[in-house]
């Protein structure tokens, strides 16, 4: 249970969300130009993945103010212009969570996700003694699901969308399946109880029809539910829970100190000194980030030993008094039987060396017992000593997770903050493109796509380099070849001046190759690359010089979508066949269209295991190419979202579309 809270926390400041808000803040901020000089009318409404209105969503701006969807999901928010511009856009909603954000007609749309509820069971054996250890599968049409007991036989799944458990559902423990008669179901608390025995009046099975009966039912409820309070952590979680709340607020703050630091590096006016002095201290944080994700890798693993650790300790300590109780009792009804023969001996005063002798004997081993019973006891007060110094450890190496979940967790969020910050601009683009989209949707929190430009003006012109570079994974490993890539981009073009595109990509596979030394190291780690130098004429044509390692280029003229093959040689890893890199040339009139992108969006695979496909998306971006850029980019948001739904992101995803 622990192990699930801590997922789901983590879950809620998904990289997502924080993507798509940025998003809606620079919309918000356009759209309240637009209204009165004093006060200002933000409009919307909430749906689900269905298209179904979602009622009572609050949409939070914590600067602003507050709205709430009625019956139809539409909501308004009114607000004071002195209060300033949108700044963060929050929605809460209980049992969903935050899709996406989109501007249409009919103004701000927000669309959710219904999210799966968790089914809290039981397992007892005959005597309904709790059965550990046991796998529990439920099975439906179509779906399936298996979990196992833990020590004191409870057990969680994640119930789908829409599915919900009845008198026919189907249960398997250790694959002997349990139908209706043999298991219980509370909906209110969404909590099953199964007990595996033939004796169908078993009292967690059905109402007693006796008084006996029900007396006997409510003893074996409450047993149970002093079983279940001896082993709960639930005050153990609450307090965890809490901690993480407050970790969650101090991240909040954090991002937005980065979010400051994101901005400076985006103003015009930087000094190249500025400038240089805030990206080191980026790449120093990425170092660091390395070293905190492992170790929080190897506190979760901690965690979770640790309390399954606490669950076995205690049920042994509930068993061992349980023990102790019936020892007792045993005692207690030899105590009587012993007196029963006091009584004969006297009134058989015949027999009374008989009964003496029997008394006697009886005592000595009343005694014995009795010793046995204080040494027991002995033992128990140990062993409940031995168990308070354990939990004081096991709550002291919590309190050391804990803080180390608080520095990695706020290394993570630091490092999205660094490599967002290193990509170019809007204003770079604007300054070299007629109109331009960038499709980015990183895989995890941190990417290892990225994308490149630089502006540059020279005695023959403007010259722009831009490129769309897939790095060896995702992810954190992803994201560090990512910053090599960058890196040496930087040194390569800004500093050294070189434009050719073959020339470019040589030395950035050298620089690969020294940085990972992969001369003297059996690693193939390296990048796919789409790079092409635009030099603009005076008479608003480009001249396009291109060259792929393993990525084509796209472009779109003479009403159709053609393609330049890249060269079949990879940067970095080791050259088996030592080819030269090859440029290719390309000349472009006003208004046509070039596509750099990686492999991700064609191969992101739909629930049936089906990728997109290179063809089906050459065809979509042929299909919306007279349209403008930021429609063409919703087109290809759209088809990706319904292609992709209820599956995950299989790879990081970058596409770049400009217009001469």
């Amino acid at each position: 249970m622990l192990s699930k809270s801590i997922n789901i926390q983590i879950n809620i400041f998904s990289f997502t969300r924080f993507v798509t808000s940025s998003f809606l803040i620079l919309f918000l901020f356009c759209f309240s130009n637009q209204t009165a000089a004093q006060t200002k009318i933000i409009m919307g409404t909430t749906t689900d993945t269905k298209g179904n209105p979602v009622e009572g969503v609050t949409v939070i701006m914590p600067n602003i103010g507050e709205g709430i969807s009625n019956s139809n999901g539409g909501f308004t928010i009114e607000y004071s212009v002195s209060k300033g511009s949108p700044k963060k856009v929050n929605v809460e909603k209980e049992g969903y969570s935050l899709i996406d954000y989109d501007l249409g007609k009919n103004g701000l749309a927000i669309t959710l996700r219904e999210l799966d509820r968790t089914l809290k069971g039981q397992v007892f054996a005959q005597k309904n003694a709790p059965l550990s250890s046991a796998e529990v599968t439920w099975k439906g049409v179509n779906y399936e699901k298996v979990t196992q007991t833990d020590a004191v036989g409870n057990f969680y799944m994640e119930i789908p969308n829409g599915k919900t458990i009845t008198s026919s559902s189907e249960f398997v423990i250790n694959g002997t399946k349990i139908n209706g008669k043999f298991f219980s179901y509370d909906s209110k608390l969404n909590e099953v109880k199964i007990v595996l025995s033939g004796d169908l009046s078993n009292p967690i099975l059905k109402e007693s029809k006796t008084k006996k009966e029900e007396s006997k039912t409510e003893k074996v409820a409450e047993d149970t539910v002093k079983i279940q309070e001896r082993i709960n952590l639930e005050n153990v979680v609450n307090d965890l829970e809490m901690q993480k709340s407050m970790l969650a607020e101090q991240g909040y703050k954090i991002r937005a100190a980065m979010e400051e630091i994101a901005d400076e590096l985006n103003r015009s006016n930087i000094t190249p000194q500025e400038k240089s002095r805030l990206r080191r201290e980026l790449e120093a944080l990425a170092a660091q980030l390395i070293k905190n994700e492992t170790a929080f890798e190897e506190a979760q693993a901690e965690t979770r030993k640790l309390m399954d650790k606490i669950k076995g300790l205690l049920y042994e300590k509930d068993s061992m008094t349980t023990a102790f109780t019936e020892k007792i009792e045993e005692v207690e009804a030899e105590k009587k039987l012993a007196r029963l023969y006091v009584l004969v001996a006297v009134i058989f005063v015949i027999l009374l060396l008989v009964v003496v002798g029997i008394g006697a004997f009886f005592s000595r081993k009343i005694n014995k017992q009795k010793s046995d019973l204080e040494k027991s006891n002995y033992d128990l007060n140990q062993t409940k000593g031995d168990l308070e110094t354990k939990i004081d450890e096991i709550q002291n190496l919590n309190k050391e997770v804990t803080a180390k979940n608080q520095k990695i967790t706020d290394s993570i969020r630091y490092a999205q903050t660094i490599q967002e910050a290193i990509l170019p601009p809007n204003i770079e683009f604007e300054k070299a493109f007629a109109d331009h989209f960038v499709l980015y949707s990183p895989k995890d929190m941190v990417s290892g796509d990225f994308y490149w430009m630089a502006n540059h003006y020279t005695l023959d012109g403007q010259k722009t380099v831009l490129a769309a570079v897939d790095c060896t994974g995702h992810g954190v490993p992803g994201a560090f070849m990512s910053m090599i890539g960058n890196t040496l981009l930087n040194e390569i073009v800004n500093q050294e001046k070189v434009f050719d595109t073959a020339q470019i990509l040589t030395r950035l596979h050298e620089g690969v190759k020294k940085s990972l030394q992969q001369n003297n190291m059996s690693n193939d780690d390296g990048m796919d690359v789409c790079i092409c130098t635009i030099h603009f004429n005076s008479d608003e044509t480009a001249h396009v010089q291109f060259t792929g390692a393993k990525r084509p280029l796209y472009y779109f003229q003479n009403s159709f979508l053609q393609s330049l093959k890249g060269d079949t040689k990879s940067i970095g890893g080791r050259d088996r066949k030592d080819k030269p890199f090859t440029t290719q040339d390309l000349y472009l009139m006003k208004g046509d269209c070039l596509y750099l992108m990686t492999d991700g969006f064609s191969d992101q695979q739909n629930a049936d295991n089906k990728k997109f496909g290179t063809t089906r998306l050459l065809e979509l971006l042929e299909k919306n190419a007279t349209l403008t850029l930021s429609v063409q980019k919703q087109e290809l948001n759209d088809e990706l979202q319904t292609h992709s739904w209820g599956t995950e992101q299989r790879d990081d995803i970058t596409i770049l579309g400009v217009k001469i």
